[in-house]
This record gives C-alpha cells, sequence and structure tokens, in this order.
C-alpha cells in the first residue's frame, strides 16, 4: 500500500520486526497486517487543505492495483475535481515518479524502535501502545521531537489506529521552524477473514519558514477495496518487506 500527501509519503512502509521484546500483542497485530501487504486494490480519494482548513483545490482520485506491472498500478480517475487533461496526466506521472523515488529514503517503519514500546492505556476494547523513534536514524524525523501511538483491538489481534505526532517544535534544515505535525489513521475491517486496512487519514502541520508562516494538511480516504494477487508473486519473488508506515 501507499499513502501521500506533503509530509506523507505513503501510507504503508518498511518495519523493523526483528528487534527484541516487541510487545506480545503488538508484534501479532503488525505482522497481521505485514501478511496482507499488496493484496488489495483500492480508489484514494485526496483533498488538501490551506493552513486555515479551507480546501485548497477539489477533490483528486487515483486508483492503486498491486495485481498489474508496477508501471501500471496507479491510474488517475479525476484531477482536482475533474477528468484530466494529457497535460494533467503528465504533472501526475512526474509526481508519482518523484514520490517513487523518495521511497528509497528511510521510512518511518524502518525507524521506529519497536522493541522499546509500551502500553499507555489498556481497556476491554483496546490497548494503546507509544512507540518512541530510534535515535539518529533519520534526519527528517528526528527522534526526540516526535511520538508514535498504536492502537490495538485486543480481541482480534489487529491495528485498529496510528498516530504520528510532534512532541515540540524543531528545525529543519536549519532554515525552517516546525510547530507541529500530526498524521492520524484509522483502520477498517473489509472481510473477516483479513486484518483491518487504512481507510482514513488526516495529516496536518504548521511551522514558519524565514519570516513567513506555513502550514496545511490533507485528507484521504480508501474504499471501493478489491482482494487481488500481487503482480510479484506471479512469479514467485518473495518481497520480504513491508511498506506499511511508510512517511
Amino acid at each position: 500500500m501507499r499513502r501521500r500527501a506533503w509530509l506523507l509519503c505513503g501510507f504503508f512502509g518498511l518495519l523493523a520486526l526483528g528487534r527484541a521484546a516487541v510487545p506480545p500483542l503488538l508484534d501479532a497485530a503488525v505482522r497481521k497486517l505485514q501478511a496482507d501487504e499488496d493484496h488489495w486494490a483500492y480508489t484514494q480519494t485526496t483533498m488538501a487543505f490551506d493552513r486555515a482548513g479551507k480546501a485548497k483545490e477539489r477533490v483528486t482520485v487515483e486508483r492503486y492495483d498491486p495485481s498489474r506491472p508496477v508501471a501500471e498500478q496507479w491510474s488517475l480517475l479525476q484531477w482536482q475535481g475533474h477528468e484530466p487533461t494529457a497535460g494533467e496526466m503528465r504533472t501526475w506521472k512526474k509526481r508519482k515518479d518523484r514520490e517513487q523515488k523518495r521511497r528509497e529514503e528511510k521510512t518511518l517503519g524502518e525507524i521506529m524502535d519497536l522493541g522499546r514500546a509500551h502500553a499507555v492505556s489498556v481497556s476491554e476494547s483496546e490497548v494503546v501502545f507509544e512507540v518512541p523513534l530510534l535515535p539518529g536514524a533519520s534526519q527528517r524525523l528526528p527522534a526526540d521531537k516526535f511520538v508514535v501511538l498504536m492502537t490495538v483491538d485486543p480481541a482480534r489481534e489487529t491495528l485498529q489506529g496510528f498516530n504520528l505526532k510532534t512532541l515540540e517544535p524543531f528545525r529543519a534544515m536549519g532554515v525552517a521552524k516546525i510547530e507541529r505535525i500530526e498524521i492520524e489513521a484509522r483502520f477498517h475491517l473489509i472481510d473477516e477473514r483479513y486484518a483491518p486496512q487504512p481507510g482514513h487519514i488526516l495529516a496536518h502541520g504548521t511551522g514558519k519558514l524565514l519570516f513567513f508562516r506555513v502550514g496545511g494538511g490533507a485528507e484521504i480516504t480508501w474504499s471501493d477495496f478489491k482482494r487481488v494477487k500481487p503482480y510479484q508473486e506471479r512469479f514467485e519473488v518473495k518481497i520480504g518487506e513491508m511498506k506499511a508506515f511508510g512517511f
């Protein structure tokens, strides 16, 4: 799965599962999600907002189908509220190519320290785990400035929600002051036989660039899920990596 917005690089990326002492409930939930990697085709609808929460443009609608060859997995259905022109299709394709290149960077999944995760809230319906980031693992997401919260359904041992947020302001690239970033995802059950999938993301942030205040956000939803066989499996290629939490 892939998810995006200006502070998203897509909603799923590699999870480091091999760390010691991962809480068993969290470990089970993450492994169930990993087992479903690239087995769902879906329609993605994106709406971008400015700092005041006003829509910057109309919705863009895309379709993702991992059963197709890599170059054909994404298709554009609607561009900012209308059928895309040839020029808009080219613009969209260039944007997709840039997103593919960014996936070579370390994802959030690679820098989460699951071995130091601990429960901060426990009830019959949900358990919330706080997951720190690995110190020094990323310049883009400094470990001491962020916290990750993962909500698990203890009965089904599946993920219900995910939240990444800043603990305090910090500077990026020596110029921009990031005041607040928050990404919240909720998971929805599509089929009782499989783990719930991300269905809705809200992402927003504010800060300063030189003397100017900047900020914005995005709302991304997924619908029309269809169970498919990943294209790579046609060639008996074992992926071996999870692309969950690929921010």
